[in-house]
């Protein structure tokens, strides 16, 4: 009899502990993952999250805008080289391609679209994740583990309010592990396309009197600005 409660008393520490480390949804603290995780894996995790990676996580947008003679024809040869590069389309109105360029296309798909016409308006920008990619991957990896150590708390369980806990604890760490792997599988498709957006209009041809003004205008401004 006293056997049983002193294994009553263990088991019930046990799922103690695991409830705690895990209560809040965050990863678990430094303390408690040397008690949950096998020896050394928390120091190998840690070791090689923090290794310098020569490769950064690093997610490119760009836009640009084009003033063309014919918008029908600009769209058409831009959805075109969007499957020339590989990519594929995000979103496509009158006047505008919304397309998802593998990263090491993106500039040569920009490239083709500054020579349909004027391009104007080019901006391009990288946000780096690399850091929260790999926070991401170390929190997923505890996760894993600490949903292991559950599973053989409930190979051992024996009474029915034992198996219950445990069980809606695995149900709560597994949405959280199905939200990591979300958001890291979002990643990865950010960094390996790009998003580029390009608008275009058609170009205002002046009519007779329109080229009157304009060559008014051309001439006063030679008079004041020389390039």
């Amino acid at each position: 009899m006293k056997k049983c409660i002193h294994n009553l008393s263990v088991f019930t520490v046990c799922v103690s502990i695991l409830l705690f480390s895990c209560a809040s949804g965050s990863p678990v603290s430094d303390t408690m993952e040397s008690e949950l995780l096998p020896q050394g894996f928390a120091e190998v995790s840690r070791q090689e999250t923090d290794k310098p990676s020569e490769n950064r996580m690093i997610t490119y947008s760009a836009s640009l805008g084009l003033s063309v003679k014919d918008t029908e024809e600009t769209r058409i040869k831009l959805i075109e080289h969007v499957k020339i590069n590989n990519g594929f389309i995000a979103k496509e109105t009158e006047n505008t391609i919304v397309a998802r360029i593998p990263s090491e296309n993106m500039d040569n798909y920009i490239n083709f679209a500054k020579t349909l016409e004027k391009a104007e308006n080019e901006t391009k920008s990288g946000t780096d994740i690399t850091d929260q990619y790999k926070d991401n991957i170390l929190r997923l990896d505890n996760l894993k583990n600490v949903r292991n150590r559950y599973l053989a708390l409930l190979e051992q369980a024996k009474t029915v309010s034992d198996i219950l806990i445990i069980e809606k604890e695995l149900e709560r760490i597994n949405l959280e592990i199905e939200r990591l792997e979300g958001r890291i599988q979002h990643a990865e498709k950010n960094v390996a396309y790009s998003n580029i957006t390009v608008r275009f209009r058609e170009r205002i041809r002046p009519g007779p009197v329109g080229w009157i003004f304009y060559g008014l205008y051309n001439g006063i401004k030679w008079l004041f600005v020389w390039n």
